[in-house]
């Protein structure tokens, strides 16, 4: 069985908002990170803006054609796809009822410098908004639920969006966005005493 994953690496967001597309991308990040946490994990450390994250990251989707149960190709942006593996390794290492603990703001915890305006964003969001965040990733993607879910991050986006900052991203990106940011909230030590 050979797999084609094709991505596209663009600035914007993915424009397909076909719920089945999604849910498809999610699954298959979920089977990666399932099938080797470490190199997920691995990925996820990395700075995204590097020549080298990319590379890691074409080498671990080409590396899970076990993950995709027929002959068929599979597009989707770099981000959504980094935020279903991201997604995936959150709900194996912590659990649904200690997340919005682990993602609230911590004064303990090592700064996390924001290597975007949306990644800046979306750490702000997801401390601002623990629960939430927690409710939106514990739904299934592109659903009602999801939708719902949703719908209180709207004043927290506008308060954590940097000034002069236009936020253009679909629903897909921003649970994606959150995702990252929450992996990345989650992974950070604690300052050294």
């Amino acid at each position: 069985m050979s797999l084609a994953f094709l991505l596209a690496f663009a600035a914007a967001a993915a424009s397909n908002t076909d719920p089945l597309a999604i849910q498809a991308v999610h699954n298959y990040g979920a089977c990666i990170a399932q099938q080797t946490p470490r190199g997920v994990r691995s990925v996820l450390s990395m700075d995204y803006r590097s020549p080298d994250y990319e590379k890691k990251l074409w080498s671990i989707i080409r590396g899970h054609d076990r993950c995709m149960p027929f002959d068929g190709r599979l597009g989707s942006e770099s981000l959504l796809f980094a935020g279903a593996m991201a997604e995936a390794i959150l709900k194996a290492d912590v659990s649904g009822t200690e997340l919005p603990r682990r993602l609230a703001y911590d004064p303990g915890r090592e700064l996390i410098a924001a290597r975007s305006p949306m990644e800046a964003m979306a750490l702000c969001t997801v401390m601002k908004a623990p629960e939430v965040t927690s409710k939106v990733l514990a739904t299934k993607p592109a659903t009602r639920d999801e939708i719902e879910a949703m719908k209180p991050l709207g004043p927290v986006l506008g308060e954590c969006l940097q000034k002069d900052v236009k936020l253009e991203v679909n629903k897909p990106a921003l649970r994606s966005l959150l995702a990252l940011a929450a992996w990345r909230i989650v992974t950070t030590p604690r300052k050294p005493s």
